[in-house]
Protein backbone atom coordinates (compact mmCIF):
# COMPACT_ATOMS: atom_id res chain seq x y z
CA UNK A 1 0.00 0.00 0.00
CA UNK A 2 2.58 2.15 0.66
CA UNK A 3 4.32 1.89 -2.45
CA UNK A 4 0.67 2.19 -4.28
CA UNK A 5 0.60 5.71 -2.19
CA UNK A 6 4.37 6.67 -3.10
CA UNK A 7 3.85 5.69 -6.69
CA UNK A 8 0.58 7.98 -6.76
CA UNK A 9 2.03 11.01 -5.09
CA UNK A 10 5.16 10.77 -7.39
CA UNK A 11 2.53 10.64 -10.85
CA UNK A 12 0.69 13.86 -8.79
CA UNK A 13 3.90 15.43 -8.68
CA UNK A 14 4.80 14.87 -12.32
CA UNK A 15 1.33 16.01 -13.26
CA UNK A 16 1.77 19.36 -11.63
CA UNK A 17 4.90 19.68 -12.85
CA UNK A 18 3.60 19.05 -16.59
CA UNK A 19 0.84 21.40 -15.78
CA UNK A 20 3.24 24.19 -14.43
CA UNK A 21 5.32 24.00 -17.88
CA UNK A 22 2.19 23.94 -19.80
CA UNK A 23 0.91 27.18 -17.65
CA UNK A 24 4.59 28.40 -18.51
CA UNK A 25 4.54 27.60 -22.05
CA UNK A 26 1.31 29.15 -22.69
CA UNK A 27 2.22 32.67 -21.22
CA UNK A 28 5.80 32.93 -22.81
CA UNK A 29 3.15 31.87 -26.38
CA UNK A 30 0.75 34.43 -25.16
CA UNK A 31 3.78 37.52 -24.80
CA UNK A 32 5.17 36.27 -28.03
CA UNK A 33 1.86 36.27 -29.60
CA UNK A 34 0.83 39.99 -28.29
CA UNK A 35 4.50 41.45 -29.07
CA UNK A 36 3.78 40.01 -32.74
CA UNK A 37 0.91 41.34 -33.29
CA UNK A 38 2.08 44.91 -32.31
CA UNK A 39 4.23 44.26 -34.42
CA UNK A 40 2.77 43.83 -37.25
CA UNK A 41 0.42 46.89 -36.56
CA UNK A 42 3.14 48.93 -36.51
CA UNK A 43 4.68 47.91 -39.82
CA UNK A 44 1.01 48.11 -41.26
CA UNK A 45 0.88 51.96 -39.90
CA UNK A 46 4.30 52.33 -41.72
CA UNK A 47 3.07 50.64 -44.79
CA UNK A 48 0.01 52.54 -44.72
CA UNK A 49 1.98 55.58 -45.29
CA UNK A 50 4.11 55.24 -48.14
CA UNK A 51 5.78 58.41 -50.23
CA UNK A 52 5.57 59.69 -53.68
CA UNK A 53 9.41 59.67 -54.11
CA UNK A 54 9.88 57.08 -56.02
CA UNK A 55 6.78 58.32 -58.65
CA UNK A 56 8.49 61.74 -58.80
CA UNK A 57 12.13 60.26 -59.45
CA UNK A 58 10.23 58.17 -62.23
CA UNK A 59 8.64 61.13 -63.46
CA UNK A 60 11.52 63.65 -63.61
CA UNK A 61 13.46 61.36 -65.88
CA UNK A 62 10.67 60.98 -68.87
CA UNK A 63 12.07 64.94 -69.45
CA UNK A 64 14.64 65.06 -71.97
CA UNK A 65 17.78 67.36 -70.54
CA UNK A 66 19.02 68.47 -74.51
CA UNK A 67 16.97 71.97 -74.58
CA UNK A 68 13.70 70.56 -75.44
CA UNK A 69 12.22 72.55 -72.38
CA UNK A 70 14.38 75.95 -72.40
CA UNK A 71 14.05 77.81 -68.97
CA UNK A 72 11.87 80.74 -69.27
CA UNK A 73 11.08 83.10 -66.56
CA UNK A 74 8.76 85.85 -68.16
CA UNK A 75 8.48 89.30 -66.63
CA UNK A 76 4.65 89.63 -66.76
CA UNK A 77 1.42 87.25 -67.18
CA UNK A 78 -0.72 84.44 -65.69
CA UNK A 79 1.12 81.35 -67.17
CA UNK A 80 2.62 79.28 -64.41
CA UNK A 81 5.08 78.21 -65.79
CA UNK A 82 4.76 74.43 -66.95
CA UNK A 83 5.70 72.45 -69.64
CA UNK A 84 2.17 71.21 -71.05
CA UNK A 85 -1.36 71.80 -70.63
CA UNK A 86 -2.82 69.95 -66.42
CA UNK A 87 -5.76 68.41 -66.10
CA UNK A 88 -7.41 68.19 -62.95
CA UNK A 89 -11.06 66.83 -62.24
CA UNK A 90 -11.79 67.20 -66.10
CA UNK A 91 -10.94 71.13 -66.37
CA UNK A 92 -8.18 72.62 -67.73
CA UNK A 93 -6.34 72.87 -64.44
CA UNK A 94 -3.18 75.24 -66.04
CA UNK A 95 -2.15 76.17 -69.73
CA UNK A 96 1.52 74.70 -70.91
CA UNK A 97 3.77 76.91 -72.80
CA UNK A 98 3.25 76.42 -76.36
CA UNK A 99 7.07 76.31 -77.05
CA UNK A 100 7.58 74.16 -74.05
CA UNK A 101 9.44 76.21 -71.61
CA UNK A 102 9.29 76.47 -68.10
CA UNK A 103 10.77 77.62 -64.63
CA UNK A 104 11.60 76.07 -61.74
CA UNK A 105 8.54 76.28 -59.11
CA UNK A 106 6.31 75.73 -62.28
CA UNK A 107 8.18 72.72 -63.18
CA UNK A 108 8.62 70.99 -59.78
CA UNK A 109 4.55 71.98 -59.75
CA UNK A 110 4.30 70.19 -62.31
CA UNK A 111 6.54 67.27 -61.74
CA UNK A 112 4.67 66.76 -58.67
CA UNK A 113 0.99 66.95 -60.28
CA UNK A 114 2.15 64.52 -62.85
CA UNK A 115 3.70 61.92 -60.33
CA UNK A 116 0.62 62.06 -58.46
CA UNK A 117 -1.56 61.71 -60.97
CA UNK A 118 0.43 58.56 -62.11
CA UNK A 119 0.66 57.22 -58.99
CA UNK A 120 -3.34 57.40 -58.33
CA UNK A 121 -3.59 55.78 -61.98
CA UNK A 122 -1.52 52.74 -60.80
CA UNK A 123 -2.79 52.31 -57.21
CA UNK A 124 -6.57 52.85 -59.42
CA UNK A 125 -7.23 55.66 -57.35
CA UNK A 126 -9.16 58.49 -58.72
CA UNK A 127 -6.81 61.19 -59.19
CA UNK A 128 -8.19 63.66 -56.37
CA UNK A 129 -5.00 66.00 -54.58
CA UNK A 130 -5.84 65.87 -50.80
CA UNK A 131 -9.85 66.63 -51.95
CA UNK A 132 -9.25 69.96 -53.19
CA UNK A 133 -10.92 71.12 -56.01
CA UNK A 134 -9.48 73.39 -58.83
CA UNK A 135 -10.02 76.65 -56.72
CA UNK A 136 -8.48 75.43 -53.75
CA UNK A 137 -5.79 73.63 -55.52
CA UNK A 138 -4.94 77.08 -57.63
CA UNK A 139 -4.23 78.57 -53.98
CA UNK A 140 -1.79 75.38 -53.02
CA UNK A 141 0.02 76.10 -56.05
CA UNK A 142 0.25 79.88 -54.87
CA UNK A 143 1.93 78.97 -51.47
CA UNK A 144 4.11 76.62 -53.59
CA UNK A 145 5.53 79.63 -55.63
CA UNK A 146 5.48 81.27 -52.42
CA UNK A 147 3.18 84.19 -53.67
CA UNK A 148 2.21 84.03 -49.89
CA UNK A 149 5.54 85.59 -48.91
CA UNK A 150 6.58 82.60 -46.78
CA UNK A 151 10.12 81.49 -47.69
CA UNK A 152 9.35 77.84 -46.80
CA UNK A 153 7.42 77.80 -49.90
CA UNK A 154 6.45 74.50 -51.52
CA UNK A 155 7.21 72.91 -47.94
CA UNK A 156 4.92 75.71 -46.32
CA UNK A 157 2.47 73.88 -48.94
CA UNK A 158 3.31 70.41 -48.27
CA UNK A 159 3.31 70.83 -44.61
CA UNK A 160 0.22 73.18 -44.59
CA UNK A 161 -1.92 70.67 -46.16
CA UNK A 162 -1.10 67.67 -44.12
CA UNK A 163 0.05 66.17 -47.42
CA UNK A 164 3.54 65.31 -46.43
CA UNK A 165 6.18 66.46 -43.33
CA UNK A 166 9.51 68.84 -43.53
CA UNK A 167 12.89 66.94 -43.73
CA UNK A 168 15.69 67.18 -41.72
CA UNK A 169 19.17 67.80 -44.19
CA UNK A 170 20.41 64.32 -43.08
CA UNK A 171 17.63 62.43 -43.89
CA UNK A 172 17.08 63.55 -47.29
CA UNK A 173 16.31 61.46 -50.36
CA UNK A 174 16.16 61.25 -54.15
CA UNK A 175 12.59 63.00 -55.19
CA UNK A 176 12.68 65.42 -52.03
CA UNK A 177 11.13 68.63 -53.32
CA UNK A 178 12.83 71.50 -52.26
CA UNK A 179 13.49 75.31 -52.05
CA UNK A 180 16.34 76.79 -51.06
CA UNK A 181 18.10 80.36 -51.10
CA UNK A 182 21.38 81.27 -51.75
CA UNK A 183 23.56 83.95 -49.94
CA UNK A 184 22.93 86.79 -52.66
CA UNK A 185 19.47 86.59 -51.75
CA UNK A 186 18.16 84.24 -55.24
CA UNK A 187 16.44 81.03 -54.86
CA UNK A 188 15.39 77.99 -56.39
CA UNK A 189 12.66 75.70 -56.84
CA UNK A 190 14.37 71.77 -57.10
CA UNK A 191 13.91 68.24 -56.51
CA UNK A 192 16.44 66.71 -54.71
CA UNK A 193 18.96 63.96 -55.73
CA UNK A 194 21.99 63.78 -53.41
CA UNK A 195 24.46 65.45 -51.40
CA UNK A 196 28.33 66.57 -52.45
CA UNK A 197 30.55 65.83 -49.50
CA UNK A 198 34.21 67.15 -49.45
CA UNK A 199 37.12 65.59 -48.73
CA UNK A 200 37.02 65.21 -45.02
CA UNK A 201 33.29 63.77 -45.26
CA UNK A 202 31.70 67.22 -44.75
CA UNK A 203 28.13 68.07 -46.60
CA UNK A 204 29.18 70.87 -48.97
CA UNK A 205 27.01 71.22 -51.56
CA UNK A 206 23.82 69.53 -53.15
CA UNK A 207 22.75 68.08 -56.72
CA UNK A 208 19.23 68.89 -57.84
CA UNK A 209 17.19 68.31 -60.59
CA UNK A 210 15.34 71.72 -61.98
CA UNK A 211 15.30 74.05 -64.99
CA UNK A 212 17.55 77.06 -64.63
CA UNK A 213 19.60 78.71 -67.35
CA UNK A 214 22.98 77.16 -66.37
CA UNK A 215 21.69 73.68 -68.03
CA UNK A 216 19.94 75.54 -71.00
CA UNK A 217 16.62 74.44 -69.42
CA UNK A 218 15.48 71.18 -67.71
CA UNK A 219 18.75 69.17 -66.34
CA UNK A 220 20.77 68.06 -63.10
CA UNK A 221 23.01 70.73 -61.54
CA UNK A 222 25.17 71.32 -58.71
CA UNK A 223 25.25 73.80 -56.22
CA UNK A 224 27.84 74.60 -52.94
CA UNK A 225 27.60 76.27 -49.69
CA UNK A 226 31.03 78.53 -50.84
CA UNK A 227 31.14 81.55 -52.45
CA UNK A 228 29.09 84.90 -52.79
CA UNK A 229 26.61 82.82 -55.27
CA UNK A 230 26.56 80.12 -52.89
CA UNK A 231 23.64 78.01 -51.08
CA UNK A 232 22.83 78.74 -47.92
CA UNK A 233 23.10 75.96 -45.51
CA UNK A 234 20.81 77.39 -42.64
CA UNK A 235 18.05 78.26 -46.09
CA UNK A 236 17.34 75.04 -47.06
CA UNK A 237 13.81 73.44 -46.91
CA UNK A 238 12.65 69.88 -47.75
CA UNK A 239 9.60 68.04 -47.94
CA UNK A 240 8.37 64.91 -48.85
CA UNK A 241 4.81 64.14 -49.78
CA UNK A 242 3.04 61.28 -48.22
CA UNK A 243 0.57 59.04 -49.94
CA UNK A 244 -1.98 57.36 -47.65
Amino acid sequence: MESSGKKNKESEQLASEIFQTLVSLRTKFMKFFILFCITVCCMSGVLAQESLNASVVAMLKTYPTNGTHAYYWPSSGSWAGNTRDLFYRDTLFSIGDPFGRCYCCGLTFEVFFRAYEKYCQSHDKPFIIQNMDPYQLLNFRKQWFGADGNRKTLQNAIVSHQMGKAIPLAQAQAGDFVQFWRVSGSGHSVIFINWTYDAMGNRNGIKYWSTQSSTQGIGYQTEYFSGKAGVDPDQIYIARVEMD
